[in-house]
């Protein structure tokens, strides 16, 4: 399944209306907000229909997943909508996170928990905010992100990855006196923030699949006497992409600029591989820019002055 979902649901009392742009959509939020109330709504029209009382418009099927044969009903659901609340217990489990990673729908995932199995965005995180009869879908951490870093202002730069974004960031902290550190994965950004006090530091991650780490990220930046900035483009593979070593390529700007119309969420769970696997595709011929499907070294061509430059400048466009 691919493209924007719109779901309208609503009842005498309230009325939901959002979007959904990923496939993999976070809800989450303290007690209260409606987040039991927009799932007990999809479930009584799932269930019932009209004779719910509950209007429900989508172009998708929505449903609950749910009770114990809840694997058997996922692997018979294709291209749907597919809601699950906190209280299931499966929703953290691995099975869980293997099986949505093979189908072809929409999830929506409510939870107050990370779901560290699953690699989801940052973008697609969101609370409800009450609004009357008309509450709102929010994206929480929509301005957390620093565009700007080429000066480099910061004593530690540490990178989630330690293959090429690493080298890249590497080469171009050369001329600064910043110390660029690899993390060695998401999970270990964390620990290491905790290593460094009074220090100015840049932590620079894919966005794509940073989701279940970031609410501790924003948490221990809260309460830390340092000054923490986030560089958080998509992937590094869409920041090249975006950079203007590609800005003659009419193709590559059509799917940057709507890539939910391109991304087949079967084929691609999270954006990041989608925007590898197209780096890969459009630099194949190139030997110089030829992009390794497995990341583990960067092309010379990426490592020239004025195409460093250009990569970390695309986060402004």
């Amino acid at each position: 399944m691919r493209g924007k979902i719109k779901i309208y649901v609503k009842n005498k009392h309230i009325t939901f209306s959002f979007t959904l742009e990923r496939n993999v959509t976070v809800i989450t939020g303290d007690s209260g907000t409606g987040k039991t109330k927009l799932i007990n709504m999809v479930r009584h029209y799932s269930e019932l229909g009209k004779s719910s009382g509950v209007t429900l418009r989508c172009d998708k099927t929505c449903i609950v997943l749910e009770g114990r044969n809840w694997e058997q009903i996922l692997a018979d659901t294709h291209n749907n909508v597919v809601f699950v609340e906190e209280s299931t217990l499966f929703l953290t489990s691995k099975a869980f996170a293997q099986a949505i990673k093979k189908s072809d729908n929409y999830y929506v995932l409510v939870t107050r928990e990370p779901l560290s199995q699953i690699p989801y965005s940052i973008d697609c995180i969101k609370q409800i905010i009450k609004n009357n009869s008309k509450p709102k879908l929010d994206s929480i951490y929509k301005n957390i992100r620093v565009k700007e870093i080429l000066g480099f202002p910061y004593d530690i730069v540490i990178t989630e990855d330690s293959k090429s974004g690493f080298q890249l960031f590497t080469k171009a902290t050369e001329k600064h006196k910043a110390e660029c550190i690899s993390a060695g994965g998401k999970s270990r950004i964390l620990p290491l923030l905790n290593k460094y006090t009074d220090k100015k530091i840049l932590v620079i991650a894919d966005a794509a699949a940073l989701g279940s780490e970031i609410r501790e990220l924003v948490r221990f930046r809260e309460i830390s006497n340092n000054k923490i900035d986030f560089f958080l483009p998509e992937s590094f593979e869409w920041l090249i992409l975006k950079s203007a070593i590609f800005a003659g390529n009419n193709h590559i700007k059509n799917i940057l600029t709507e890539p939910v119309d391109y991304i087949e969420s079967q084929e691609f769970f999270s954006w990041e591989q989608f925007f590898t696997s197209l780096l890969v595709e459009k630099t194949k011929n190139s030997p110089q820019l030829q992009y390794p499907a497995n990341k583990s070294k960067l092309p010379a061509g990426y490592q020239t002055a004025a195409n460093i430059e250009s990569i970390i400048n695309a986060m402004k466009k």
